[in-house]
């Protein structure tokens, strides 16, 4: 029986179409205090089962543009877990991309390249308040 006074983890799933990427996110990921990476793959349209069976808390979905398939990427796992906290990372990101991710149902939206810090920051404070 589980313990009601261990805190919760926040369980994160992780969608990232480079290999080279997935990697090194996971790397990264793993550092981070607090989350507990579940499972990673390459497309939200491939992981969408493994996706609505772990029914993580996180999903972080990596998109290389602003493509009509990435937007329906991010209102697919929208869908199917309709109270994750969905977090894309994109590069390059300018600001009418970011506003058509976060309309797409995305919660929050990162640069790749330059705002990694901020992704985990976000992160480590998203496991900080499922902590207490």
């Amino acid at each position: 029986m589980p313990d009601a006074n261990l805190p919760h983890f926040p369980t994160l799933y992780l969608v990232e179409p480079s290999g080279s990427l997935r990697s090194r996110q996971l790397s990264m990921l793993a550092r981070i205090s607090g989350i507990r990476v579940i499972a990673a793959g390459a497309s939200a349209s491939g992981e969408l089962a493994s996706l609505t069976h772990y029914r993580p808390d996180i999903v972080v979905i990596g998109l290389r543009s602003a493509s009509a398939r990435a937007l329906h990427d991010i209102r697919t796992i929208r869908s199917a877990l309709p109270h994750c906290l969905l977090v894309v990372v994109v590069d390059p990101l300018a600001q009418p991309l970011r506003h058509a991710c976060l309309k797409a149902g995305g919660d929050y939206c990162f640069d790749r390249t330059l705002e990694l810090e901020a992704l985990r920051a976000t992160l480590d404070k998203l496991a900080a308040s499922a902590c207490r």
